[in-house]
C-alpha cells in the first residue's frame, strides 16, 4: 500500500492535468495544526451553550425539577451531544484530511479535497493577481511553522470591504513553511512569465 509520503503528485492530480502540465511540488495541511483548528471551531460553537444551564434557575423553565437537577440533566444532554457532535466531525474530518492537497506546476495552483467525492480546484498564474500567507494566534501557539496561503483573483478577491478577509476558495491552508512556499511558487510564476515573452 502507497502511503501519503509517497505518493506523487502526478498520480495524486492525473485527472486535472494538462497534456504538457506537471506537478512541481506537493503538500498536504499540518495534521496536528489540521485537527485542533477543527477543535477550536467547534469549542467556540459550545462553548456559549453551558451558560444556559442557569436557565435553571427559572421555575417556568425548568418545570418539576429542582434547581440542580435541571442543571445536571442540562450538563449532562449537553455533554453527550456535544461528544456525539466531536465523533462525527472527527470521522469527517479525517477523511477530508486524507483527500486534501495541494500542489504547484508550470501552469497553476491546484487543490484536492473532498469526503463523499473528489473535488477539484485550480487558479492559473495568468489569473492569479494577489497573495497573503496568513499565520494565526493558532498557528503560533502549535508551534509548527504553519499558516495558510490565499490566493486572489479577480473572480476570488483575497479581501472585502474594509480589509475583511472574504471566503476564498484558493487556500493552501494549515501547510508548514507558507512563506517559503509563496517564494518558491513566485519564482515559478516568473519564470513562466519570461517564457511567454
Amino acid at each position: 500500500m502507497v502511503t501519503e509520503k509517497e505518493m506523487k503528485g502526478d498520480e495524486v492530480f492525473a485527472d486535472v492535468l494538462e497534456k504538457d502540465e506537471r506537478v512541481i511540488k506537493m503538500y498536504k495541511p499540518d495534521k496536528k495544526k489540521f485537527y485542533w483548528s477543527v477543535r477550536w471551531i467547534i469549542f467556540v460553537s459550545v462553548v456559549w451553550v453551558y451558560p444556559l444551564c442557569f436557565m435553571g434557575f427559572d421555575p417556568e423553565i425548568r418545570g418539576s425539577f429542582s434547581v440542580w437537577e435541571f442543571i445536571g440533566i442540562f450538563i449532562a444532554a449537553t455533554t453527550v451531544a456535544i461528544f456525539i457532535t466531536s465523533l462525527i466531525v472527527r470521522i469527517f474530518t479525517s477523511i477530508y484530511q486524507k483527500n486534501r492537497f495541494y500542489a504547484y506546476t508550470n501552469k497553476r495552483i491546484l487543490i484536492r479535497s473532498g469526503v463523499f467525492g473528489i473535488d477539484y480546484k485550480s487558479l492559473e498564474y495568468k489569473s492569479l493577481t494577489a497573495t497573503i500567507v496568513k499565520v494565526s494566534l493558532l498557528d503560533k501557539l502549535i508551534k509548527h511553522k504553519t499558516g495558510s496561503i490565499v490566493f486572489g483573483s479577480p473572480s476570488s478577491p483575497v479581501s472585502g470591504v474594509f480589509g475583511q478577509v472574504t471566503v476564498n476558495p484558493y487556500r493552501f491552508a494549515h501547510i508548514v513553511d507558507p512563506y517559503v512556499t509563496l517564494k518558491e511558487i513566485k519564482e515559478v510564476i516568473n519564470k513562466t512569465d519570461t517564457n511567454s515573452k
